[in-house]
């Protein structure tokens, strides 16, 4: 069950509770972003609702910056456009009105979490990808690299110093290796190694 993280004082915590456990979601009450922050083990598929001070939405700052940055929906006063703006050029994935429509909340909610959700997946299956690319051999790289240059197995095998036989056996195990059953896969594949590697082995 994916968690809502609500930042709120008890006013605003009792008139959400209902709405949202109407659809069973999970709700963690923080009183203050500090509470928020000092949180061990935040889950990484969920999502942030928070009801700032109406003076600034400096709070956001704070949030974006965690390790995991979660979808944040803040809840504004219908009044306070102003903060609403604000709110949304901080980060905010949404914006909620008070009074609060409970149809309007979790609706933003139910968003909040599948892009959360979508977000954590996408980076497990890359994780996973990039754990596969590590498998290989450096000569299956090379020669994967030849490959996708546009390079026949003949030229491969000259540019490297191995046999023509040799190349088709390295390129298989690779497409094994990297779960490609044909040559666009392969493709596909080893441009999204490419443009994640560098972000991918920081972590």
């Amino acid at each position: 069950m994916q968690i809502v993280y609500l930042i709120a004082g008890q006013g605003e915590r009792d008139a959400i509770h209902a709405p949202l456990s109407a659809e069973s979601f999970r709700v963690e009450y923080c009183a203050d972003v500090e509470t928020f922050c000092a949180v061990p083990d935040i889950d990484p598929s969920g999502c942030i609702l928070i009801d700032p001070p109406a003076e600034a939405v400096a709070p956001l700052a704070r949030l974006q910056a965690i390790r995991e940055p979660l979808p944040i929906i803040v809840l504004s006063d219908s009044a306070d456009v102003a903060l609403a703006v604000r709110a949304m050029k901080e980060g905010a994935s949404d914006v909620v009105q008070k009074p609060i429509d409970p149809a309007q909340l979790r609706a933003a909610v139910s968003v909040a979490l599948e892009k959360s959700r979508a977000r954590v997946e996408l980076a497990q299956r890359k994780k996973e990808l990039y754990a596969r690319f590590r498998s290989l051999s450096i000569r299956e790289r090379d020669v994967v690299d030849a490959v996708l240059d546009g390079r026949g197995n003949r030229e491969v095998a000259s540019q490297l110093g191995i046999k023509p036989r040799t190349v088709e056996i390295h390129r298989s195990n690779a497409m094994n290796k990297l779960g490609a059953r044909t040559l666009p896969e392969l493709v596909r594949i080893w441009l999204d190694v490419d443009a994640n590697t560098a972000r991918l082995s920081a972590e």
